[in-house]
């Protein structure tokens, strides 16, 4: 029986059809449970809810032991749960007992990697990853979709349409797509940083607006450290790293501990979020220690 596109209720009569045969195009997680398994009871919905959240990538065929003896026989279960994997019509994988949630979902991540990258969606990738470097978001937002159409967990057209909206200063879609992404997408360091990248882009594009009028602000009192930071959050917004990293090592000279340390800390936001090695990144390191250590 089919319980979704993703999920199967399998038999003796339907199992070399959908695990045998199923397993040459994708790969196919067997989950051998009973009703009176208690520890079955808890591992099965985690392992639908993590087959669901691959989008088609994987399927899950569940096979009841009790129902379906000369099966359990054939592949020697011995003990449930017992989960195994298959490919290509062979057993690559698998794990007995009921373990975290977290686990199930590394596991099952690692079987879906199986059927590897489609050429057409390698060369969507490259094309993105061109237009990002270019900073051609439109392009870029573009390619992203076509490649989520594909393929929606696909973790770089993830990172490629974040980065291109970003660019296209829309940032409430932004937010919008990352709130709507599953688990294991959310957990990716470079989606994590980007969704932390949202709220700094945001604020120096607004502060670009102001840009003339913080410029002169400082200006006229060059001890005015909020207007410091306002003018950084702009100098960062239309990409003058240098010159935003030199307006908060000034800051942080006139009073290190000023707003609780808000420059220092404006300052190593910028850097974790722009680029670690960058030697306009390395020399304003160097003047911080110089500051707060010598």
């Amino acid at each position: 029986m089919n319980m979704n596109n993703y999920i199967f209720e399998v038999t003796s009569e339907n199992f070399v059809d959908i695990v045998i045969k199923g397993s040459e195009k994708l790969p196919v997680i067997v989950d051998f449970w009973a009703p009176w398994c208690a520890p079955c009871k808890q591992l099965t919905p985690i392992i639908e809810k993590a087959v669901n959240s691959f989008s088609g990538k994987v399927i899950l065929a569940k096979i009841n032991i009790d129902e379906n003896q000369s099966i359990a026989s054939q592949m020697q279960i011995q003990s449930i749960p017992m989960v195994y994997a298959f490919f290509n019509g062979q057993v690559v994988d698998g794990f007995q007992g009921n373990i975290p949630e977290s686990q199930v979902i590394e596991f099952i991540k690692k079987v879906s990697e199986l059927t590897g990258t489609s050429p057409e969606i390698k060369e969507n990738l490259d094309r993105l990853n061109t237009f990002i470097t270019n900073s051609n978001w439109a392009e870029g937002l573009e390619i992203a979709n076509l490649i989520l159409d594909i393929d929606p967990n696909n973790i770089e057209a993830c990172n490629g349409k974040v980065k291109s909206l970003i660019g296209l200063q829309k940032f409430d879609e932004a937010k919008q797509f990352i709130s709507i992404l599953p688990e294991e997408i959310l957990n990716d360091k470079t989606i994590q940083e980007l969704s932390s990248n949202i709220d700094i882009a945001e604020k120096s594009f607004d502060a670009t607006k102001n840009l003339d009028k913080l410029e002169k602000t400082l200006q006229d009192n060059p001890n005015d450290l909020q207007a410091h930071l306002d003018l950084s959050n702009a100098f960062f917004g239309i990409g003058k790293i240098s010159e935003c990293y030199t307006l908060l090592i000034n800051a942080i000279k006139v009073d290190p501990e000023w707003n609780d340390q808000a420059a220092r800390k404006k300052l190593l936001t910028f850097i974790n979020n722009h680029d670690l090695n960058s030697e306009d990144a390395k020399k304003a390191r160097r003047q911080l220690s110089s500051i707060l250590f010598d």
